[in-house]
Order: C-alpha cells, then structure tokens, then sequence
C-alpha cells in the first residue's frame, strides 16, 4: 500500500515545493529532538515519581535548556527546519496551534479512553474496540460529506464547529463514572468522532491555504510536525495528571481507611498495578477521577482552540489576513 501511494502521488501529484526552501537543518534536527525527547521524558517521570523526583527536574530542565538552543538555531540558519518568519502571520501561528491541540487532545485521547474502558469499567480489549467504534465510524462519515460541507459552508465555520464539538465532548467524558451506560459512552464518542471528522481535514486545508503555493511543502511539514508533537506532549502530560490524580484520590481513601503507608500502596497500584485486595473499587474510583483530569485538559485545550479560531476569523480580521498570505 505504501508503494502503491508513493506511486500515485508521484503520478498525480504536481510538484508544488520551492527548490531554493528545500532544506537540511541537522542542527535544528538533532535540538528538536532532544528537547522534545527530555520534555516527553520528564512528563512521563512526573507521572511515575513525582514532579519533586530529581530525574522529572532535570530532564525538564534539559528540555527548557534545549527549546531555547533549538529557537536560537532556527532564527539564524538560512534553511531552517522550522520556519519561525511564518508564525508572524497570525493565520498560520493559529491554525497550527490548532494542528498541535488536534494531536493533543484528539489523537492522544484514545489511550485515555483505553485505559478508562478497561481499567475502570473492566471491559474486555474486545468491548472497549467495540465501545470506541462509534468514533471512527463518525469521523469516516464526516470525511466522506466533509466535501459537500465546505462547498456550502465556510471553512472557518467548519473548523471552528469541528474544535468546540470536541471539547464539548471531552468535557462531557469528565461526567463517565465506573458504571456510565454504554449508550452514553457512545453517544459522547460519536461526538468527539463528528468534531475530530470536522476538524482534521478543516486544519490542513487552513494551513495550507495560509501560505504562498511554493512555500505549501513547508507548511505541510510544520503542520505535521506540531500535530504529532502535541500528541506525544498530551499523551505524557496528561498522563502525568492522570496519574497524581489518581495517587491522591486513592491515598486519602486507603488513609480514610486506617492502611499503612497508604501513598505507597496507592503509587503502586497506579503506577504498577499492584492491587491488593479488596483495592478494585477504590482502584477503579481514583483511575476515574485521574481520567476527569485528563479530559478536562484536553477538552480545555479543544475549546482554546475553537476561541482563538473564531477570533483569527472574524469578519473584521478577514482583509488583514488576507492581505497578509498574499505577503508571504
């Protein structure tokens, strides 16, 4: 399949990239890299030891430290890996932190609702597929009528509805408890299914539209880029959150209940699944509520996005904006 799309795309596709913006930054590539690498690092010891735990510090530390280099990088070479000069057009920054809030909170999202399925409700891998089916079959339903969409509605008006259904939906999932109904798990993922169906082909269609045709290469990359960095990051912070949360919630009921060291057999449980018995209730209450956290974030950043979209596309902003991809 891969072959035969690198075939059709060569047949097909019309070679759109600016020979002289075609570049190999290793610098910015080796940063990158490092500094993405210690920030995922760090989030996922955070959620393991504690935001206090020597290792969390210093690996965030180091991706600070190295987001810094890796801007400083960027604003001197003549080819940069990540063009900053396009972020000036507030069209492009805003649709690509939406890209970034696409993977943040709609890409990474599905391993939150694995976990909750099956460590919460105690659902089968089978049940919990079968459970998230209505997503996929929503957002496969709204790549085949998005074009019929946007021949009739503005995209703006798509993107923006795509983003705040999403944090609806999200914000919806903080009321799932261990016995939420089937039909009100499916009806909050169909949902989300709707909004992400909206949002993903909206986005790039944004982003590619906010920039020079020969410059849509780069575009293209940079969109890519954030969206597959905001799922890593959303996955490793709001796994982080999750996790304190569901530490603390269960430490004050093993405490409540007069259990020694009750924050270390709660860290175990969460951390390593080492339930004791009689641990599955409570267990599975904390992981709920660490789950509320998670789906907050994610819903919150969703909505952001949706504001700062209706805010870039408002009626007294489309000249400006237009004026200003025409400079590009």
């Amino acid at each position: 399949m891969g072959v035969l799309a690198i075939g059709l795309g060569l047949w097909s596709i019309p070679e759109s990239a600016h020979p002289d913006h075609a570049a190999f930054d290793p610098a910015g590539q080796a940063l990158s890299i490092g500094w993405l690498g210690a920030l995922t690092y760090g989030l996922i010891a955070a959620g393991e030891h504690g935001w206090r735990h020597p290792g969390t510090g210093w690996a965030l530390v180091l991706a600070a430290v190295g987001f810094c280099a890796f801007i400083a990088v960027e604003r001197r070479v003549a080819r940069p890996v990540l063009p900053l000069a396009l972020f000036r057009h507030s069209g492009f920054a805003v649709n690509n932190f939406a890209s970034f809030v696409l993977g943040f909170s709609g890409y990474s999202s599905l391993f939150f609702f694995s976990l909750f399925l099956q460590q919460v409700q105690g659902l089968s891998p089978m049940a919990t597929g079968w459970q998230l089916a209505p997503q996929f079959v929503a957002m496969g339903a709204m790549a085949v009528l998005f074009g019929r969409l946007s021949a009739r509605i503005a995209l703006p008006r798509l993107m923006i509805a795509g983003y705040a259904l999403m944090g609806m939906a999200m914000l919806g999932m903080t009321a799932f408890t261990p016995h939420s109904h089937p039909a009100l798990v499916s009806a909050l993922m169909a949902l989300l299914g709707i909004g992400m169906g909206l949002g993903v082909p909206a986005t790039s269609m944004a982003v590619m539209g906010s920039v020079a045709r020969e410059r849509s290469g780069m575009a293209s990359a940079t969109m890519n880029a954030l969206r597959q960095t905001g799922m890593a990051v959303g996955i490793a912070l709001m796994g982080a959150l999750m996790s304190a949360r569901a530490v603390q919630s269960l430490s004050l009921r093993l405490a409540q209940s007069g259990i020694a060291d009750a924050a270390g057999v709660a860290r175990a449980a969460i951390t390593q699944h080492v339930l004791a018995p009689g641990l599955r209730g409570p267990y599975a209450c904390a992981m709920s509520s660490g789950f509320h956290v998670a789906m907050s974030v994610a819903g919150g950043a969703a909505l952001l996005a949706a504001g700062l979209l209706a805010r870039e596309y408002a009626p007294a902003r489309k000249a400006e904006a237009a004026q200003k991809t025409r400079q590009l």
